[in-house]
């Protein structure tokens, strides 16, 4: 397993996922299972969780973000990571994440071409800025509590500070 997260609306539920392509959804109570999703291939923090859906980032070459229904475990939406923005090379996710406070946003990097995308969920997910030619992947990512920055960090050993700014 390579990533476990509480869900916020039910604290009695834990998400988890890993490289054998299940993603987990466990009851605290009763220590089961509960419900599971088959398909995503989990390789870092690649998992949150808001409102509903659990957001997946693969480490894979296609596919890589998707948002699922927390209720059933269906796949809600595929949110197209090189559609708009596109890449060097297939990015391969080890970190994804929702904004925090508002959501708005989620940030999502990996290796491949070892860079970072942000993607607007004003504009149903399409990605809307870019980090790339960073030297090593990134691993992981973090919004900080107030959703008015985020960080990144990876094999170079630096960390990244940005601060987010959206027109309305």
């Amino acid at each position: 397993m390579f990533c476990a997260k509480f869900v916020t609306e039910d604290p009695n539920l834990i998400v988890s996922g890993g490289w054998d392509k299940n993603v987990k959804i466990w009851d605290v109570r009763t220590a089961q299972c509960v419900r599971g999703i088959i398909g995503p291939y989990i390789a870092g923090d690649t998992i949150d969780v808001h409102d509903g859906f659990i957001l997946t980032g693969q480490h894979q070459q296609n596919r890589q973000l998707q948002l699922w229904y927390l209720s059933n475990g269906e796949l809600a939406e595929d949110i197209p990571f090189d559609e708009k923005l596109p890449s060097a090379s297939p990015v391969q996710l080890y970190t994804t994440q929702f904004q925090k406070n508002t959501f708005d946003l989620i940030v999502a990097g990996g290796s491949g071409s070892n860079e970072v995308k942000i993607f607007d969920g004003d504009s149903f997910f399409e990605p809307c800025y870019r980090i790339y030619n960073l030297s090593r992947a990134c691993f992981s990512a973090d919004f900080s509590n107030s959703g008015e920055m985020f960080a990144i960090g990876g094999g170079d050993g630096v960390i990244r500070v940005f601060d987010v700014t959206k027109e309305r």
